[in-house]
């Protein structure tokens, strides 16, 4: 599974297991509730606690969220 991150400061993609929306929303929400402001450690966090991976290629993201709104956007699957 392929998610984007998009944030002011750079778009990132990830690279996952497949999960439900439901529980890439509470990964998400748990992650913004205990990052560091000061060092924007969001992605290091979502990897680290749930075994994301950055990738370095576009990829066809099922869901990007933005950050700087908080809300998601559903692409669908690409296969």
């Amino acid at each position: 599974m392929i998610i984007e991150i998009e944030y002011f400061k750079g778009d990132t993609f990830l690279c996952g297991k497949r999960v439900t929306f439901g529980k890439l929303r509470e990964q998400i929400k748990d992650v913004e509730r205990i990052y560091d402001r000061q060092e924007d450690n969001f992605i290091e966090l979502l990897c680290r606690l749930y075994g994301w991976t950055v990738i370095s290629e576009d990829g066809n993201p099922e869901y990007t969220y933005d950050r700087d709104v908080g809300k998601f956007i559903e692409h669908g699957t690409m296969n």
